[in-house]
């Protein structure tokens, strides 16, 4: 990674401001499910400030890259792909359904899942931060995989 790159902490603090901008934009395209989509947003906001705590972690990028896998590349795509999720969603090109769909995805494969794969290397608090977002987006994903079964019907 470059000098004038961001860290893997700091991409990972702006994929969760993104993906809240997401949910927020969700929250206005439908009205109707406006409080489900805020109370995700808001944890994503929190996710981002909990991350921003292990700034001071002098090791934190370099856990993060050499024991999560976490590719800086994969963060960077993965923003994108939100953003521009987030832009189709302001010009109200998409459907509850297919907007369901992409966060349950999102959720899914979100980065957080590596955090689960943090050897002994990383500090007992940053495990304990790290394994409570993992636990958190599980959350995230049950309540939007039950929200998209509750619309199928």
């Amino acid at each position: 990674m470059k000098e004038d790159e961001p860290g893997i902490l700091e991409l990972l603090i702006r994929h969760e401001l993104a993906i809240k901008q997401l949910y927020e934009r969700y929250g206005v395209a439908f009205t109707e499910h406006k409080d489900f989509w805020q109370r995700l947003a808001e944890d994503e906001q929190r996710h981002a400030d909990v991350l921003g705590t292990l700034r001071p972690e002098p090791s934190i990028n370099r856990t993060l890259l050499q024991e999560s896998q976490i590719k800086p590349q994969a963060i960077k795509l993965s923003i994108g792909y939100v953003e521009s999720q987030a832009e189709r969603a302001q010009k109200g090109n998409i459907n509850l359904l297919q907007a369901l769909s992409i966060a349950k995805d999102l959720e899914s494969a979100l980065l957080e899942k590596q955090f689960s794969k943090l050897s002994n290397v990383a500090s007992k608090e940053m495990r304990a931060i790290l394994m409570d977002l993992a636990i958190e987006t599980e959350r995230h994903r049950n309540a939007v995989v039950e929200m998209l079964n509750a619309q199928k019907r």
